[in-house]
């Protein structure tokens, strides 16, 4: 799993959530970096799944072209980013975060229904693709969702950063996570 790359909004701290923000050039060459770190390890995907929100999308699109990876992406609705509700567009800030972990941030979709609708959609696109590499591309809660069920650590507030790569197993219904919040990036 990959979190998209950097967008304007995410350079200004402010929550994006359902909000459909494209990459900035920051974060298209993120995505570049992203796929040139999976070709300097070998590793290729046979599917692409990603978020239907732009920066997702986009993300995994450079990735493909750049991995030459001729299988279009596939859009599943279950990554789309959490909806936030009213802090839609507003500052990440203490509030922020203490709403989001008491779950009071209005018309936010609650942790709990996340959850569900995260591990729903990708233990669908792990079935559909047994014993396949699978690269998923989506965003920072959809992410930390999978996360923070398999890690007993790891909470909402953890950070992953624009580009990061999850990598996770699936096996007998279990998610085993094998690395969290890797960068690709150059510094």
């Amino acid at each position: 799993m990959v979190r998209h790359g950097e967008t304007d909004a995410n350079h200004q701290y402010l929550v994006q959530g359902r909000t459909d923000n494209p990459l900035n050039a920051i974060g298209k060459e993120q995505a570049v970096q992203t796929a040139r770190f999976f070709l300097s390890r070998k590793e290729g995907f046979s599917a692409i799944y990603a978020s239907p929100l732009t920066r997702a999308y986009e993300t995994a699109e450079i990735i493909r072209r750049e991995l030459a990876i001729a299988k279009e992406i596939i859009v599943h609705p279950g990554l789309i980013e959490r909806n936030f509700g009213d802090y839609d567009g507003e500052k990440i800030n203490d509030a922020y975060y203490e709403g989001v972990f008491a779950g009071t941030l209005p018309h936010m979709e609650k942790n709990a229904e996340l959850e569900m609708r995260v591990d729903q959609a990708i233990r669908e696109i792990c079935e559909n693709n047994p014993d396949q590499r699978i690269l998923i591309v989506t965003h920072s809660h959809v992410i930390k969702s999978v996360l923070v069920r398999a890690l007993p650590n790891f909470t909402y507030a953890s950070l992953l950063n624009n580009c990061s790569v999850n990598s996770l197993t699936y096996s007998n219904g279990i998610f085993q996570v094998q690395a969290i919040n890797i960068s690709p990036l150059k510094k």
